[in-house]
């Protein structure tokens, strides 16, 4: 039971736990349930007279879901890897598990983008995007950038077990914090769709997802590399925003999707190199 007798301590880690929980829902298939009502610091089951998630608000847990999806599929890659498990094969593992934890819905926004550059003017393009079916440029885009995030983690993890867990997860951590930027940034360009749906997340939120993602790649990965990444990984934010906003109009759920997956890729890349 939580101490009634500060209920604005208890309101404080409400908010906090519901926050998880939405962006839990939003940015996995794992499944959640919302809790209905709070009494004395109870959850009391489930129902419809719970307050709607704020979907807006939980963009700052992003970074903690990144911590949440990659942890447990680094370590079990790494103790595949202790073994006898190729590098390859342990780092095949890793992206497949984290896209069965997401549904795979990041890696599909970067098809539907790369998809839409076979389009011929914004409103085709949105089209596009809203397909389902995947096209020849999605499919070639999808498989450059997983290939690179395969080599890279297999790679890190020929230089050792321990760095190749830190990287995953520093860059899982800190690529979901971009998606948070990426919103404050730029609007969709449609008033439908999952990025409009979800609500625009405050510059605060924004900042809170950032410093919480940079603590965590700061434990796993060390003072220097966290900030480099975060630095690699707002301008890879920075730009894509830019080309979004020329080509259709702003920033939809797909949009943030390859924001995820392409700055995730370059900041894997980022630690080959900067591991020699």
């Amino acid at each position: 039971r939580y101490p009634s007798a500060n209920p604005s301590t208890f309101d404080f880690l409400r908010d906090i736990y519901r926050d998880i929980l939405a962006a839990a829902m939003l940015l996995t298939r794992i499944p959640v349930k919302w809790p209905v009502k709070f009494h004395d610091g109870h959850v009391e089951g489930e129902g419809s007279d719970e307050a709607e998630p704020d979907t807006a608000r939980s963009y700052w847990a992003s970074g903690l879901i990144g911590l949440g999806v990659s942890a447990i599929p680094a370590m079990l890659a790494a103790v595949l890897i202790g073994a006898g498990v190729p590098a390859l094969a342990a780092a095949a593992v890793i992206m497949a598990l984290i896209a069965l934890l997401t549904g795979g819905m990041h890696q599909d926004g970067l098809a539907d983008v790369a998809d839409s550059l076979g389009g011929r003017d914004p409103e085709h393009r949105l089209t596009i995007m809203r397909d389902s079916a995947i096209g020849s440029f999605g499919t070639i885009g999808l498989i450059t950038v997983s290939v690179m995030t395969l080599a890279s983690i297999a790679d890190l993890a020929s230089h050792s077990v321990e760095m190749m867990v830190g990287g995953v997860i520093t860059a899982a951590t800190l690529s979901r914090a971009m998606m948070a930027i990426q919103r404050v940034l730029n609007d969709p360009p449609t008033s439908q769709g999952l990025a409009h749906l979800t609500g625009r997340p405050s510059a605060a939120v924004a900042a809170i997802a950032t410093l919480t993602s940079l603590v965590i790649a700061i434990v796993f990965s060390g003072f220097g590399p966290a900030f480099l990444l975060l630095a690699m990984g707002a301008v890879i934010t920075l730009a894509l925003g830019r080309f979004l906003q020329a080509w259709v109009g702003g920033v939809n759920g797909d949009g943030l999707g390859a924001t995820q997956q392409l700055s995730e890729a370059a900041m894997l890349i980022t630690l080959t190199i900067m591991a020699g």
